[in-house]
């Protein structure tokens, strides 16, 4: 066992004493009490609030959570809205798949269709990359230094040298979902984030919007700040208290500028499409259960070679990707034996994640809403892991098998 990390081995002997009192039918710790470890664990593993959620056909069937929502004021729970950083590029590539469906927008066409100034490259033909490229990471884009907008600001402004690779090996691109959101603008002549909010989100019976746009006030104001420790104590991150009370979306704006005046098709990434989903982890568990009826989107579009040399893959982390969706397969995923579709998330602070088990035809999403300073040790388990994420996992995996659903 590494020195700092919480294994199913150690739990246990880190759980509270009056959790260890708890009456149980199994000598295994409940979901409760693995959340409970995050939240009072040392420093160095300590969590303000992570809580999980598992369905089965658009029903809850196991939840739990732990902590607080706002530190020293309220609890989180499993309706706490929070910003679900990268879950959100499921989002995309669902708004992305429905207009493709109703012939808005061609999946397998090139960029340039909507967006003429994207620039000309070898890697990506004379049309550009297709979105389908661009949201499986194969479009030849990389992520440079700052990878959105305030408005007034131009998508092109963004698409310099340093944004681009000379081949289509798998890259992970923030940037490249803030060029699909903008042809999706293109398209629709529509802001992204209502488009979103119009063809996916609100279809499903939702309560979640990009950036807080179309988040009803109380469950904004009843939202998850995401923190992270310095050394000193919990900092907010984002969705403080003046943040999660504020009337208008939380969107970057120059000084003097107005969200009123914004042009859709100027500046995809204004909404954060990358990241600035706002959503609960009921809310996560329904869209990853989504993925279900979107084949267009699960079938693989990239995989790892025997050489490990097609992609930049970070250890692993990425080894098989769709259509804007993460893949996991069976012999090497999250869930031991169980193929899982959807994403993972990490951004100030917060770790998560939102996935659907085809042959359970289960959802769950996962998160903790702040960590330390630094990347947290990876688990020894799964190389997507880490020493929160897997604590995560072992909850929900312990909480499907105690639902009626795995009987």
């Amino acid at each position: 066992m590494r020195s700092g990390s919480l294994t199913r081995r150690s739990l246990l002997a880190s759980l509270p004493v009056g959790a260890l009192l708890l009456p149980s039918c199994s000598s295994e710790p409940s979901p409760e009490e693995l959340l409970q470890t995050l939240i009072e664990a040392p420093d160095a593993n300590r969590a303000p609030a992570a809580g999980i959620v598992v369905m089965q056909n658009n029903l809850v069937i196991a939840q739990a959570a732990a902590g607080e929502a706002e530190v020293g004021a309220r609890p989180f729970t499993t309706r706490s809205a929070l910003r679900a950083a990268s879950i959100s590029k499921l989002v995309v590539a669902l708004t992305a798949e429905k207009l493709h469906r109703d012939g808005a927008l061609d999946l397998d066409k090139g960029i340039r269709t909507w967006l003429p100034f994207f620039p000309e490259s070898t890697a990506a033909g004379p049309d550009g990359p297709s979105l389908r490229a661009l949201l499986s990471h194969t479009g030849g884009m990389k992520d440079p230094e700052t990878y959105w907008l305030a408005h007034p600001g131009n998508m092109e402004t963004l698409l310099t040298r340093e944004a681009f690779r000379d081949n289509s090996d798998f890259e992970y691109c923030n940037l490249a979902y803030g060029v699909v959101a903008t042809a999706i603008e293109v398209a629709t002549q529509r802001r992204f984030d209502r488009v979103a909010r119009d063809i996916v989100l609100k279809p499903m019976g939702l309560d979640a919007g990009f950036n807080w746009s179309g988040v009803t006030p109380e469950k904004k104001r009843n939202g998850a700040t995401l923190y992270r420790n310095f050394g000193n104590g919990w900092a907010a991150q984002i969705d403080d208290r003046d943040m999660l009370r504020a009337s208008e979306p939380s969107v970057l704006l120059e000084d003097g500028a107005d969200l009123t005046t914004y042009q859709p098709g100027t500046n995809g990434t204004l909404f954060s499409p990358q990241g600035g989903l706002r959503a609960n982890l009921i809310d996560l568990a329904t869209i990853a259960a989504r993925l279900k009826y979107a084949p267009e989107l699960t079938r693989t579009v990239w995989s790892l070679n025997a050489t490990e040399s097609n992609g930049v893959h970070d250890q692993r982390y990425f080894t098989q990707y769709g259509t804007g969706v993460q893949i996991h397969p069976a012999q090497e995923s999250l869930w031991p034996e169980h193929e899982v579709w959807g994403h993972h998330g990490e951004a100030y602070g917060l770790y998560s994640g939102a996935w659907f088990v085809p042959d359970l035809n289960v959802s769950f999403a996962y998160a903790v809403t702040g960590t330390p300073d630094g990347r947290p040790e990876r688990s020894a388990r799964h190389p997507a892991l880490n020493i929160f994420t897997e604590v995560l996992m072992d909850a929900v995996i312990a909480a499907y098998a105690a639902s009626p659903a795995s009987k």
